[in-house]
């Protein structure tokens, strides 16, 4: 009989299939049935299925990582994928790759036993010419992925070993590559900050990975002429290639964007490249992996979604005193501190956009190392506002939250978002007794009704009649904001509103105001550390 294992999440729709269908009558025996792909793995490693039915999304394991774990083991067997409309283009991805059917939920009974028998007549076909051998090679062709890539993570960790011969392994393994000049490419999804993540993105995350290596594969094969080797290496996803003679910075990062357009086209996800410098041969490709994470690095200084060359990278100034004795942050900090103490909101503000374009200015520290300064200086500021007031304890609980966030910062325009956060809730504790100017406060009535209107500075300005640059000072002074961020942020919670009703996104960013989709989606992620899609899902 053919021993069949189900891997299904949903309990009714996996009752179902067990229940509903007479599996003795067709010679199909079911040798377990999973709620997750932790569970099935267990059960394949000991009941050998024959023929593997799997739902593509599940807990702790997707169907795409059970079908690769139990291959990289040695476990033989068919599979049949079952996947919703959303992942259809993964399924077919995944057909491709050793899957031998799909089913697109929700689909009867009567169809999966269509598909399972469809399997089995393969299998009974295989057994009767004799498939042992061909199986043995199937196997074999199915784990050359796997090992290749475990030779090019090698590489890309170690240099050559004594009498390491790389050009012969690249012919023995079917490696597309030369061992000429070569460089190594780096492609870094744009997550959200990792706290914010929900948990359905994590359980994609695995499957864009899958499909962002398909993309990059069939745009940048033409470039170097076959010659490219695409790697999942950690969590991160690189390219080794071969460089034609004739290829320039500028034509390369021209693909490089054709390659960002391609992921926002088909995946919806943003992406930063970065590229080593060309290497002679594969014995230094080790280097070049040092030399691209070391270009990605302008990432937090440049923000998400670029290209970055090591042969364009400026190579940072030799710094010889650690951030924390930097004497220019030093006193912008006491100086912020003294324009909070003595009630000057606007200064204040402005001197934290000063120490932000200083740190953005100079490029010389590591990311880490600002991570430790703004650190410090965030707790500093919460010393310095419980000093002066009992009821800045109420703060605690957005502080700690700002503080754990830090570390997790990818970008300095994310820092830059906090720190004025920051700023912003030390002048609300202290003015929560005060009255607010009457222009600023007639400007807010008007935020409050005109919103989703082309609303700006000098309309508001026309509007309570005073000057832009009094009413931005003002705003400053008053709110400890300016005040294009402050419309942001109000926008922004009433789009949360309205996406808790389901909304489409390109219909509430009309409705809080944005003419363009793609500048509600960036002021949302700005504002709240999500896309307003993660966002939705999340509530």
């Amino acid at each position: 009989m053919l021993k069949l294992l189900i891997a299904e999440d949903e309990l009714s729709f996996r009752e179902g299939i067990i229940q509903r269908i007479d599996w003795p009558f067709y010679d199909i025996e079911i040798v377990g049935a999973a709620m997750d792909g932790r569970e099935a793995i267990n059960l394949m490693r000991e009941n050998k299925p024959d023929v593997l039915l799997t739902d593509i999304r599940m807990p702790f394991m997707n169907g795409l990582e059970l079908i690769q774990t139990a291959q990289d083991e040695g476990l033989s067997f068919y599979s049949i994928i079952l996947t919703g409309h959303s992942d259809f283009n993964y399924a077919r991805d995944a057909v491709r790759y050793g899957a031998s059917e799909y089913l697109l939920k929700p689909c009867l009974p009567e169809d999966i036993l269509e598909a399972i028998l469809t399997v089995k007549e393969k299998i009974d076909k295989d057994q009767k010419n004799g498939s042992a051998l061909q199986q043995l090679n199937q196997n074999w062709t199915k784990n050359i992925p796997l090992l290749k890539n475990q030779i090019l993570n090698q590489w890309l960790s170690n240099p050559p070993l004594p009498l390491e011969d790389r050009e012969q392994i690249i012919e023995e393994m079917g490696i597309s590559l030369k061992h000429s000049k070569v460089h190594v490419g780096c492609l870094r999804i744009d997550t959200p900050d990792r706290r914010e993540e929900s948990k359905l993105y994590k359980r994609d995350i695995a499957l864009i990975r899958y499909a962002a290596i398909n993309i990059l594969t069939e745009t940048l094969l033409p470039l170097f002429h076959g010659f490219i080797e695409p790697i999942r290496y950690g969590e991160e996803i690189l390219w080794l290639a071969n460089i034609p003679d004739k290829e320039t910075d500028t034509s390369l990062k021209k693909k490089m964007e054709e390659l960002q357009r391609n992921m926002e086209t088909f995946l919806k996800i943003s992406i930063t490249i970065s590229i080593s410098s060309v290497k002679p041969s594969l014995d230094e490709v080790h280097t070049a992996y040092l030399e691209a994470l070391e270009a990605m690095a302008g990432r937090f200084y440049q923000g998400k979604g670029g290209v970055f060359l090591y042969s364009e990278h400026n190579q940072r100034c030799m710094v010889h005193t650690s951030i924390l004795e930097n004497e220019e942050l030093h006193q912008l900090e006491l100086e912020i501190k003294s324009h909070l103490e003595n009630h000057n909101y606007e200064q204040a503000l402005d001197h934290m956009d000063h120490w932000l374009d200083y740190i953005r200015c100079t490029s010389q520290y590591e990311k880490n190392e600002v991570h430790l300064r703004a650190t410090i200086f965030i707790l500093e500021l919460q010393k310095f506002s419980q000093e002066r007031k009992s009821s800045a304890f109420e703060w605690k609980d957005d502080l700690i939250n700002w503080v754990e966030r830090v570390p997790s910062i990818e970008t300095l325009e994310e820092l830059a978002t906090i720190m004025q956060k920051i700023i912003q809730s030390i002048v609300e504790i202290d003015s929560q007794q005060k009255p607010l100017h009457r222009t600023v406060q007639a400007a807010l009535e008007w935020i409050i009704h005109k919103y989703n209107t082309s609303i700006s500075l000098e309309s508001v300005a026309k509007e309570t009649y005073v000057s832009n640059t009094y009413l931005s000072s003002l705003f400053k002074q008053e709110l400890g904001i300016n005040f294009l961020d402050y419309l942001h942020q109000f926008r922004v919670e009433k789009a949360k509103e309205l996406l808790k009703q389901n909304y489409k996104i390109y219909a509430v960013a009309k409705l809080v105001g944005y003419q363009e989709e793609r500048h509600f989606r960036t002021t949302f992620k700005k504002w709240t550390g999500l896309t307003p899609t993660q966002y939705q899902k999340n509530v």
